[in-house]
């Protein structure tokens, strides 16, 4: 790719600044999320819970599939068009979603009596301007996120993530400043006021790139047949969008940000709070695995190489590696909260959700399993076949409804089940078009088992030991011992089965160390 913004040269040289950048990220998050949990009651947490639930719907339907088009295209803006074409594409992209993202907020708030009455534990007699502020700072947020994800402007993003997260300990410690409890209405401005401030310094930061690129002339188009021809070509752009918002409308019940509404009708506050409490935590552990960790860094890096070089095996290949890296990661961290889940999450909540750690189990197998389809809706998008995740989320979807109406009504925790089935589905249903349509991708299922069976000989060593001496340790040495023994374990039964590959490591090193 010579002197592309898509080079292997230059996503090295932002890799560390990228590790540190989303590392601190990463950390303030979850500082954020343990002291909300402190230092709210469970009725008003739970409350945030829904709440949070429904901007994150919001944002969904304010998206129209607009991410995942945007690292399909601003790539190939970048690589063949004038900075001019790229500017066009991402403020249209940018100026349509604001507008939907207004209109959804105006109907929420004129039906918000009608809107609320299905929260049973939910009492806000009218319509936050919080909320509606962080409604409008998330949705742009994550839109402005996705630009500078495509446009590899890694470094840039990993600040700001930095200064929103910093921003909102800085709210927090201002709103416990001589008292010790954060209202629901506190914790709506503490997320959205930071989240804002942020999309201004977005739209800044682009400005200046976009001129930047502009003035230099460093877009280079590759042949006079790029100049004639009229981009974007919003026909195709617009069936992009389409396929993969239809399949995010369709993947919107199994999600956590959809399930936590639909809890706060059928659970009790206790079950919805805890439920919200773990989704957060997930997320947080989720930004340290490398599939998610460094996904934003290096999806353009791999669209970009497929439209250059049509080269489906390579593509199958990384997309394989990135899924076995989240694989290794998450299957002892599985183990461990199953081993001692409930000591943990006690010493983290200062004794709240005692029994009820089995959630934040199931909620990480949901993301493991759905980490495959992050992968293969990337593989679909690449080949311009996203038309089957469509197809893939109905099946997928009915599956999960079917399971749902038999057994909710009678047993309402089943409800937390549905996302693991309907991830299970989308991984088989896809599998199989992409071997219809004649492309080689074939999981490696001996990698599979190997890492499955050394983390269940990881559990049930430290689970057998733990019965023995659980009743002389406090929750701080459970928790100590166990992830010791897990990860001492766990590591021997990856090396004994050689589960992970030299020509592998080799393939990771290139990518972060200049030979």
């Amino acid at each position: 790719m010579g002197n592309s913004p898509y080079s292997k040269d230059n996503v090295r040289s932002g890799a560390w600044h990228y590790l540190l950048g989303r590392g601190a990220a990463g950390l303030a998050g979850f500082a954020t999320v343990v002291l909300l949990v402190r230092y709210m009651d469970i009725q008003g947490y739970a409350a945030f819970t829904a709440l949070s639930g429904l901007i994150s719907f919001v944002g969904i339907l304010a998206s129209l599939g607009m991410e995942r088009t945007l690292s399909r295209y601003i790539p190939e803006a970048r690589l063949e068009r004038s900075a001019k074409d790229l500017a066009s594409l991402i403020w249209k992209t940018a100026l349509v979603r604001f507008a939907v993202t207004l209109l959804i907020a105006l109907l929420l708030g004129t039906f918000w009596s009608s809107f609320l009455s299905i929260f049973k534990d939910i009492q806000i007699p009218f319509f936050p301007k919080a909320l509606l502020c962080f409604i409008v700072a998330e949705t742009l947020f994550q839109h402005f996120s996705s630009v500078f994800q495509a446009l590899v402007l890694q470094k840039t993003l990993t600040k700001i993530l930095i200064v929103q997260w910093a921003g909102r300990l800085a709210a927090i410690f201002i709103a416990l400043v001589g008292d010790h409890y954060i209202s629901l209405d506190e914790s709506l401005w503490i997320m959205a006021v930071p989240e804002f401030f942020g999309v201004i310094v977005f739209i800044v930061v682009l400005l200046m790139h976009l001129n930047s690129l502009e003035n230099n002339n460093q877009n280079t188009i590759k042949s006079s047949a790029h100049t004639q021809a009229s981009w974007p070509d919003w026909q195709v752009i617009i069936q992009t969008a389409r396929n993969n918002y239809g399949y995010l409308l369709l993947a919107a019940p199994p999600q956590p940000y959809f399930i936590k509404m639909v809890a706060a009708f059928f659970l009790s506050a206790e079950y919805v709070a805890a439920y919200g409490f773990f989704v957060s935590i997930a997320e947080r552990i989720r930004q340290y695995i490398p599939l998610h960790f460094f996904y934003n860094l290096i999806e353009p890096v791999i669209v970009a190489n497929y439209i250059q070089n049509r080269n489906f095996e390579s593509l199958s290949y990384r997309c394989q590696l990135l899924y076995k890296s989240n694989l290794i990661l998450m299957v002892p961290a599985i183990a461990w909260i199953a081993v001692c889940g409930d000591s943990t999450v006690s010493l983290i909540t200062d004794g709240k959700f005692q029994g009820l750690s089995w959630i934040l189990v199931l909620v990480m197998v949901q993301l493991t399993i759905g980490s495959h389809v992050v992968l293969l809706q990337l593989i679909l998008n690449s080949i311009e076949k996203s038309q089957f995740l469509v197809y893939a989320s109905t099946c997928a979807l009915s599956v999960m409804m079917t399971l749902m109406l038999a057994t909710v009504p009678f047993y309402p925790k089943w409800l937390l089940v549905g996302s693991t089935v309907f991830s299970m589905v989308m991984n088989l249903y896809i599998i199989h078009k992409i071997k219809q349509l004649n492309y080689n991708y074939q999981p490696s299922w001996r990698m599979l088992r190997g890492v499955l069976l050394s983390g269940l000989l990881a559990f049930m060593v430290t689970y057998l030991g733990l019965l023995k001496f659980s009743t002389h340790l406090s929750n701080i040495g459970i928790s100590m011992i166990s992830f010791i023994s897990i990860m001492a374990v766990y590591s021997v039964a990856l090396w004994k089965l050689n589960s992970i590959t030299r020509a592998e490591i080799d393939l990771v090193k290139s990518a972060l160390v200049k030979a």
